[in-house]
């Protein structure tokens, strides 16, 4: 702890008073200089510099050397700049933040007063088509207006990062959220932040949001504790216009499409989403507001055992004969098969809420008020499709915070000082306080196939679960900007804590394993398990950061420029658990402590202009290298809290054969302290044990990171596109996993007819009829439990191309981007987080479990094709789309039992030989299973017949994907374009993949879906030949049971938005012809002056009356403008041999009488303007 103060206070110490952080976050700083007529420095002129998007304007006065600097928090990007000094007249002139840089430059040169000037716009030289990419960055800036034309989810930030080129999306169910993957690396290297902060939720009301950024890599040391990706994003503040939007998504199941719709499990959602957000000056100039708040319900049909019919049973491989017996017997069990109150639908309500105050308290300082909230409930969740519905529960989610942000520029200094509090809270509750009972089942359905699987009824082994995380992060950074700003020097310092108050143990109440529908009859489980876990431990972790960076530009007008810095990180901890001597002598495991560490991360990125830096450069080169240090997942910290290996803590209750206590479920209903935690006490048993279990972490143990390095070349080809080819590398390093420290690594004996499989339990440890394992003989210790400890000595490589071509059709009808990347990612685990014993399990095993071989990442996908299309079908009418296409997912061939003893079930199936199987029965299976399965699946089987499978070594099908958003804008005079009227689809291509192929025969088109991995089913053990017996699941590889069975529809949805103040400052309209694109100059026609008076309608208080002159007026420009241009396109293309002076000879008569009507127009609108209103736009009359 003393270490970390002693950074806040140097911090401190260097920061001038007040204090900043992530400048180049949210923060645009004008620098530039004032010239005189004869180009000397300018002192004691003033800059005023306005925001083009914001209104918000702010002044300098330019030093003895005429320099400059401004900043603005929040400002947008393009700027309005205008220096004044007593006897020259004032000069206006235009800025925008050039797209790597991280600061505007701009020249202003003053005139004498009898001088009249024309504005001058100051762009930046043309770049690629991103915003603020940074050097060696590779980012994409996404506009929410253009974002809410798209058919995608708005307020999940972890949605958007999908539309990026090489992050690959990861659908939420009803037990979690949505996440991503960037360069196969899990999802917990990734970071997603809002105004510079971390953001828990992901999700904020989204008509508050002013920018998202997708960043995949980044070398500026100022962003950290990640490495994967960051998806940073912006809320909207007040202007000193009143401006906002209000939001309406709809879709209704009744607009559904499809053969499945009678049933549950084929129809679509009914979902209601009203949000809306406004804001404006409290004090113009000064204090500003912006409000936002967004409400959602959705209902679906319930999916449950009680609500498939047979062809749906059929798909999930199960006859409903064998249901209806299942049914009968769990209704003769006394457990509920309902409970009153469960919805007929599972239904869902989430709320989100903001609220941000800006005060810009003089031209040196701004501070920023931001609270966010959030309150979603869900139920009934949980609840399998071959399970009963009061195996469900419920879930609700409360968080909210508070953050202040302090802007400051004095001198050649910028500070931003960013303070967050934070808390979230999680609550699932089962609906009944039950052990689960999960009964396997074998069935022959029509088509010949045997299928195989597990039907369940009681209470639910993943509830309850509970955390309660409280957050606290300070940051700040300090900016130098020295000289004439070649460099911009920074030193920042990022601290986080968080409180954890968690438990998400599984199987709290016990889990009872029946092997067939006779043993429920029977009331004879084949075993019991449960964790006895106490109340949730609570512990601090802290994460800090003091960095120290420099951009510069070695080379004048930025052809080169250069990111490079260094991160000092260090992680430590507070709250450490309970000490246990006997852990740590056993197994040389402290309990007591918790992994500290301090860490040096240097990088450095560059962005080269490789053909200048002029005004049409159309060639970059930009990449880098760095060393990134991530997070440690706050579930993994809760789960060592949890399981310091005392009596009093954790502790693991295993029972198998006549040790399984046969189920009471009356008496557990009575009273829920009598589900048993312990084994039943029989002589004949092959097992009773109760022991602690242990959750530690290695004493060297470190923090998971990367090494990544990245080059692209981005090319632009001709006028209107833009080809980036890009290859990145990453070794991820630390990458945590679990080991079992109590397993016996010695095999018992080895599975002769299984490659030598080996087995880490005797003979007499495994029960015959059922093939049951006892994992307690497999402990080096009986007394304990897993002894599992979090170890940091995994990599993964990830080795990545990708090409992006962006660009638009002339005459900008239609833009689009579309991306394809390769990805071929290799790790030792996927597993991402909480519980360790499913971390244990993840990774499968064909032998020891403390051995994680190399394989294909889970998250790779080999394959991934993305784009989005906007295409103006009139000047009203726009068609977009997402299309996605990625090759299968990697998945194992597995058993659907603990094989070798470990405690897990994570063994790897073996695939056995029809030619040269024991077995007659699988031989058969498996002949079917390989002439019947498709081919991918068919090969991937081959190719390993007579071995245990690898791992990941089978892909799953392509999964292709397709919505369209049809928008329309009315040009109504009274709407003037604000209003937007969406037609949307929701999963085209799976309609089209029922409409083709029906339902029996899905492809799995649409939504992403995972094919069944079970290949054999154990269903006993002869001792004599120490062989299992199996059952080939005919289903193995099948897309048809994924996701539950449960088929999307194609759907229809409605979507309105309505904005509020200013409308954007668009370009001509599409369907107007593009400017002549020759390698000859052509004069450029003027702006409509009247289209920019109607920007500032809502400001001059513009009548209905005054809108419809000056739009008639603004119509009548355009068209005529549109004939010019159309003259001026074919006198170029007929001229093309002609010299300069005569080609522009014979087009300036166009260009002046081009010039003559905006002169004519603007005197027309003058008259339909009052005078009060002409002088706000044009000054009072000298």
């Amino acid at each position: 702890m003393s270490g970390r103060w002693v950074l806040v206070l140097v911090a401190a110490a260097l920061a001038p008073r007040p204090a900043v952080a992530q400048v180049g976050t949210t923060t645009d700083i004008i620098n530039g200089t004032v010239l005189q007529p004869g180009g000397q420095p300018l002192a004691g002129a003033v800059v005023e510099a306005t925001s083009v998007e914001t209104r918000i304007t702010r002044q300098h006065v330019t030093d003895s050397r005429g320099r400059f600097r401004i900043t603005f928090p929040d400002g947008g990007g393009r700027y309005e700049l205008t220096a004044r000094y007593i006897g020259m007249a004032p000069a206006h002139i235009s800025v925008a933040r050039r797209q790597e840089d991280d600061r505007v430059e701009a020249t202003i040169q003053m005139e004498l007063a009898t001088a009249t000037l024309t504005p001058v716009t100051v762009t930046a030289r043309t770049g690629a088509p991103s915003d603020r990419v940074g050097a060696g960055a590779s980012e994409r800036s996404f506009d929410p207006e253009k974002l809410s034309r798209l058919p995608i989810d708005l307020s999940d930030l972890n949605a958007i990062a999908g539309l990026q080129p090489g992050v690959i999306g990861i659908a939420g169910t009803d037990s979690s959220a949505t996440a991503f993957s960037v360069a196969g690396q899990r999802p917990a290297a990734n970071a997603v932040m809002l105004d510079g902060v971390a953001l828990g939720t992901a999700s904020i009301p989204q008509d508050a949001l002013r920018s998202v950024r997708v960043v995949t890599n980044a070398y500026d040391v100022a962003r950290g504790q990640f490495w994967g990706g960051i998806v940073t994003s912006t809320t909207r503040g007040g202007t000193n216009i009143p401006q906002g939007s209000f939001t309406y998504i709809g879709q209704d199941r009744a607009l559904s499409w499809g053969e499945a719709t009678a049933s549950p499990f084929g129809q679509g959602a009914t979902q209601n989403q009203v949000s809306g957000g406004i804001g404006g000056p409290l004090v113009p100039n000064r204090l500003f507001v912006f409000a936002a708040l967004q409400t959602r319900w959705r209902s679906q049909a319930l999916p449950s055992l009680t609500s498939a019919d047979a062809l749906t049973l059929a798909r999930l491989g199960v006859s409903p004969d064998s249901v209806a017996h299942f049914l009968s017997l769990a209704s003769g069990s006394g457990v509920p098969m309902t409970v009153s109150g469960i919805p007929d639908d599972r239904a869902s309500a989430a709320t989100l809420a903001l609220l941000r105050l800006d005060w810009q308290v003089n031209n040196v300082h701004t501070l920023t008020l931001r609270a966010d909230g959030s309150m979603e409930t869900q139920e009934p969740v949980r609840i399998g499709s071959l399970a009963l519905p009061a195996t469900g529960g419920t879930r609700r989610t409360r968080g909210g915070g508070v953050m202040v942000a302090l802007t400051s520029a004095p001198g050649p200094f910028v500070n931003e000082l960013r303070a967050y509090a934070a808390r979230q809270r999680r609550d699932a509750t089962a609906y009944l306080a039950l052990p689960a009972a999960l009964v396997e089942v074998s069935s022959d359905l029509p088509d010949g196939i045997h299928g195989l699987t597990t039907l369940s009824f009681g209470g639910n082994n993943g509830l309850p679960q509970w955390n309660d995380d409280r957050t606290l992060e300070i940051a700040d950074e300090l900016s130098w900007l020295p000289g004439t700003t070649a460099h911009r020097f920074k030193l920042g310092l990022d601290v986080i804590g968080t409180r954890m108050h968690d438990n998400e143990t599984p199987d709290q109440l016990g889990t009872f394993f029946f092997p067939s529908l006779a043993a429920l009859a029977a009331g004879s489980p084949s075993a019991y398990t449960r964790t006895v876990a106490p109340l949730g431990q609570t512990g601090i972790v802290w994460n800090d950061a003091l960095y120290a960076g420099d951009t510069w530009r070695p080379v004048p007008g930025g052809v080169l420029q250069l990111t490079y810095g260094v991160r000092l990180e260090h992680v430590g901890f507070g709250g450490m658990p309970i000490y246990n001597r006997a852990v740590d002598s056993l197994f040389g495991v402290r309990t007591d402590r918790l992994p500290t560490e301090t860490h040096v991360s240097p990088r450095i990125g560059f962005t080269w202009t490789l053909d200048g830096g002029g005004g049409h450069a159309a060639t970059f080169l930009r990449g880098g290298a760095g060393d990134f240090h991530g997070l440690t997942p706050i579930g993994l910290y809760a789960a060592a809290l949890g399981a310091p290996g005392l009596a009093s803590a954790e502790q693991q209750v295993v029972c198998v054969g006549a040790a399984a206590p046969r189920p009471n479920w009356s008496l557990y209903l009575q009273d829920a302290t009598t589900i048993p935690s312990a084994c039943a006490d029989t002589s004949d048993a092959v097992t009773s044990t109760s022991r602690p279990d242990v959750t530690a972490f290695e004493g060297r143990y470190r923090a998971p990171g990367a090494r990544r390095a990245s080059l692209a070349l981005v090319r632009r080809l001709g006028a209107d596109y833009w080809v980036t080819i890009e290859g990145g590398y990453a070794r991820g390093v630390n990458q945590y996993g679990l080991r079992d420290r109590n397993l016996s690594t010695t095999p018992q004996f080895t599975l002769a007819d299984e490659a030598g499989r080996p087995v880490y339990v005797p003979l007499g440890s495994i029960v015959p009829a059922t093939g049951a394992v006892a994992s307690t003989a497999s402990r080096r210790d009986p007394a304990f439990g897993h002894v599992l400890v979090l170890e940091s000595g995994l990599q993964s490589v990830t080795k990545q191309l990708g090409v992006t071509l962006t660009g638009a059709t002339r005459g900008g009808r239609a833009t689009f981007r579309a991306g394809y990347t390769f990805t071929r990612a290799r790790d030792q685990s996927s597993f991402s987080c909480c519980a360790a014993s499913r971390g244990f399990a993840s990774p499968t095993t064909a032998g020891d479990p403390n051995v994680l071989d190399w394989g294909t990442s889970t998250l790779e996908r080999r394959h991934a094709f993305v784009g989005t299309v906007s295409v103006a079908m009139t000047r009203a009418f726009e068609l977009d789309a997402i299309a996605r296409l990625t090759s299968g997912v990697p998945f194992t061939p597995i058993a659907g039992s603990d094989i070798n003893g470990d405690g897990a079930r994570n063994d790897r199936a073996f695939v056995f030989d029809p030619a040269t199987a024991a077995d007659t029965a699988v031989a058969a299976a498996m002949r079917m299973l390989l002439a019947r399965a498709p081919s991918s699946i068919a090969g991937c089987l081959r190719s390993q017949l007579g071995r245990i499978a690898a791992r990941n070594s089978c892909t799953g099908p392509w999964q292709p994907s397709l919505d369209l958003q049809l928008n329309w804008r009315p040009q109504w005079p009274s709407a003037d374009r604000r209003l937007t009227l969406s037609l949307v689809t929701i999963n085209l291509l799976g309609g089209l993949d029922e409409w083709l192929h029906g339902v029996s025969g899905l492809h799995g088109w649409g939504y992403a879906v995972a094919p069944d991995p079970v290949l054999l089913a154990v269903t006993g053990f002869d001792p004599a030949s120490a062989r299992f017996h199996y059952t080939v699941n005919g289903h193995f590889g099948s897309v048809a049971s994924a996701s539950g069975g449960v088929s999307v529809p194609l759907q229809i949805g409605l979507r309105g938005r309505y904005t509020l103040g200013p409308g954007r400052v668009r370009a001509r309209p599409a369907t107007a012809p593009s400017r002549p694109r020759t390698a000859r100059a052509v004069p450029s026609l003027p702006t409509n002056p009247v289209t920019a008076i109607l920007q500032l309608r809502d400001s001059l208080h513009c009548t209905p009356e005054q809108v419809a002159a000056l739009t008639a007026i603004a119509d009548s420009v355009d068209a005529q403008d549109r004939a010019t241009a159309d003259s001026m396109l074919v006198m170029v293309r007929a001229g093309a041999q002609a010299d300069s002076a005569t080609l522009a000879g014979a087009l300036e008569p166009l260009v002046a009488a081009a010039r003559e009507r905006a002169r004519a127009a603007l005197a027309r609108a003058r008259e339909v303007l009052t005078p009060d209103q002409w002088a706000k736009i044009a000054g009072p009359d000298e």
